[in-house]
């Protein structure tokens, strides 16, 4: 199989910046363990997860994405890239083994990793299909593609505790950000194809006023952290910080960018 079937099926491209910012997580929460092998595992099993979301979408969406050219042209199932029953395959090795890597640290991120793949897979699956109920579908992403990779990550360097808030007020604000913004730029691909998402229900918005919103929650968190850390690893959290600024910044420009090259959605 072709690596660039492969990499379309799992939209790689789409993620695996915004996965680098799991490197910055570690740096922040246990500087001590970044270049340790649990890094490599927990990045790897992440990845891995993630691409399962992705790819098992695109298999359950091929029959709605052959009608709509630029979607047909990206997704390989629906195209002929890949049969039906390979997407599948595939879909499915990617959980397990990224579940496989999870059992090497331990049950509790184990246990995360397999809620993952469940909220991933009800996600897309059409007799469920999360992403088609009005906020469930909002619900469900952040939890999928947020919070639960925040949790799997964390857990495997520290117990749970407080510190985890001001992590979260930055990961779930953009993640529901990045949910609601994909909404808006397929908005009339989602009527035509019957996905009656959030905004399916809520229409049109000031999009400024999220951006503004989520901006502010996200900075407190980034303040809370700063002075939460101790002294000593003042470096530390001044290129963690960065690190994730630049990979925020970056993503949603990258989406408004698409969005604001629809015209159709007015």
């Amino acid at each position: 199989m072709h690596m660039r079937v492969l990499a379309r099926l799992t939209r790689i491209r789409a993620y695996l910046l915004t996965l680098f910012s799991i490197i910055a997580l570690i740096f922040l929460i246990s500087p001590q363990d970044l270049f340790s092998t649990k890094t490599v595992i927990v990045f790897f099993a992440n990845l891995f997860l993630t691409a399962f979301v992705y790819a098992f979408n695109d298999v359950e969406d091929a029959a709605d994405d052959y009608n709509i050219l630029e979607k047909r042209k990206r997704n390989p199932v629906a195209n002929g890239d890949l049969s039906r029953t390979q997407g599948y395959v595939i879909s499915f090795l990617l959980p397990l083994i990224g579940l496989s890597l999870l059992v090497i640290i331990g049950p509790l991120v184990f246990f995360f990793g397999l809620v993952l793949a469940l909220v991933g897979f009800f996600y897309s699956w059409k007799p469920v299909r999360f992403k088609s109920m009005s906020f469930i579908d909002l619900i469900s992403h952040v939890i999928c593609l947020g919070g639960l990779q925040f949790f799997i990550t964390y857990l495997t360097f520290r117990s749970f505790d407080l510190f985890v808030i001001p992590f979260l007020m930055i990961i779930l604000p953009f993640s529901l950000m990045v949910e609601i913004l994909y909404e808006l730029r397929d908005f009339n691909v989602d009527k035509n194809t019957n996905i009656r998402n959030t905004i399916q229900r809520l229409g049109k918005f000031d999009i400024k006023k999220l951006l503004i919103a989520s901006g502010v929650i996200t900075i407190v968190g980034f303040t809370i952290i700063f002075f939460t850390i101790p002294s000593e690893y003042g470096i530390v959290i001044l290129l963690g910080s960065a690190f994730l600024a630049i990979i925020i910044v970056s993503k949603v420009n990258k989406i408004l960018k698409m969005y604001y090259s629809k015209t159709s959605f007015k």
